[in-house]
């Protein structure tokens, strides 16, 4: 008895668990690891960074085009000798960069190049140093040279392995008093992976690679993963990746890899606001939000493992609670069998009593016993019957 009610209910325990593990689990994997809504998350991360470089981008041309309009700029171009002129230039290099790096817009960001050009882009000083003096930096990158000859402002990315650099670079055209194009300013700010880092947490929080494509696949150049995300770095440079970053190049728009690659998703998108490149951002997330189903779903196993336990525990007593009084009525039935015939059941039981009195009654009425009506102090048990008044006859 005690063994089929833990089994019966045992069974029933684990179906509802299993069912419920299932059932759980594929509602779950619909949520956690859609792969429509992981590239829709993909896509919102690198335009919402690629919205932020091309804005510092922009607030810095701003910053620009204000400074360069002072008269200790137009001071730098219109003195006579070129020591005199590389001079003031160093010092009103050095009056920008402490500018930028106190101005709370730029913060992240410090430069790490300002320099004064004349109109022919040939450096006329930079900051810090003398260093670069007398240096071509349009013919090194000829966007400054369209600058020059438009009088715009702008900006654009400068790698450059040669020169050891890899910049962000905004530049403001100056201007004499007769509007005359006389040289320019050119600040650049670092690409870097703390730059990536702090246009992730602008943003989306998620992991930036700033790469270039080329025609030996896609070079990584800056990424903002840390430790923590530096298997999906180098994931973001290999084959699948490479080729979304071409398609993104050549259609001008956002590209993901085909597939999922150690667990991440990749998107490409081209790098927006410093004119034409083939710089790009890679932004990854993981294909499932969480690590596995069942390190969420484990609970629902607990539960049904505790229930088990329950089960096991009532069904014992229930069982003794069943097979105990049947087991005495058992052994007393034996026993009136082997002759025993003044044996009466003494069994209180919630379920059992009635059977238990019936099996009294019925060896009482057998064995020509008169029912015993009386109560534990012996008063009887049921009301006199008017028979019980009536006089004996003479």
């Amino acid at each position: 008895m005690r063994s089929k009610i833990i089994v019966v209910n045992a069974g029933i325990v684990i179906l509802v668990a299993l069912l419920s593990y299932v059932l759980l689990a594929t509602q779950i994997k619909n949520v956690v690891s859609d792969p429509a809504e992981r590239k829709h998350e993909v896509e919102r991360s690198l335009r919402a960074a690629n919205a932020q470089l091309a804005l510092d981008a922009l607030r810095l041309e701003r910053w620009l085009e204000k400074n360069v309009n002072s008269d200790a700029m137009h001071g730098v171009y219109g003195l006579a000798t070129p020591e005199a002129r590389q001079q003031a230039a160093l010092n009103e290099a050095n009056r920008l960069r402490d500018a930028a790096q106190g101005d709370e817009q730029f913060t992240g960001m410090p430069p790490s190049l300002v320099a004064l050009v004349d109109d022919q882009g040939v450096v006329i000083s930079r900051d810090g140093s003398n260093l670069m003096r007398g240096e071509k930096l349009a013919q090194a990158y000829p966007v400054l040279a369209d600058a020059l000859k438009s009088g715009r402002a702008g900006s654009s990315v400068w790698i450059n392995r040669q020169r050891q650099e890899q910049l962000l670079v905004s530049y403001a055209v100056v201007h004499s008093e007769n509007g005359a194009v006389v040289g320019a300013v050119v600040i650049g700010t670092p690409i870097n992976d703390e730059r990536m880092t702090r246009t992730s947490e602008l943003t989306s929080g998620t992991l930036l690679v700033f790469a270039r494509v080329s025609d030996a696949g896609l070079e990584a150049v800056a990424d903002g993963g840390g430790a923590k995300d530096s298997n999906a770095a180098q994931s973001a440079t290999s084959g699948p990746v490479a080729a979304a970053a071409k398609a993104a190049i050549s259609s001008k728009g956002i590209a993901n890899a085909d597939s999922a690659i150690n667990g991440d998703l990749f998107g490409v998108m081209p790098v927006e606001g410093y004119g034409s490149t083939d710089a790009v951002l890679v932004a990854s997330v993981p294909a499932s939000r969480v690590e596995s189903t069942a390190s969420l779903l484990w609970p629902v196993l607990a539960v049904g493992a505790l229930g088990l336990l329950m089960v096991g525990f009532a069904g014992y007593l229930l069982g003794n609670y069943i097979s105990q009084p049947v087991s005495e009525l058992e052994d007393g039935l034996l026993a009136i069998i082997n002759g025993q015939q003044d044996l009466r059941f003494q069994i209180e039981h919630d379920e059992l009593g009635g059977l238990v009195f019936r099996i009294n009654s019925l060896l009482n009425a057998m064995t020509g016993v008169p029912e015993d009506t009386t109560d534990d102090q012996g008063r009887p048990s049921k009301a006199p019957s008017a028979n019980d008044f009536q006089e004996p006859a003479e």
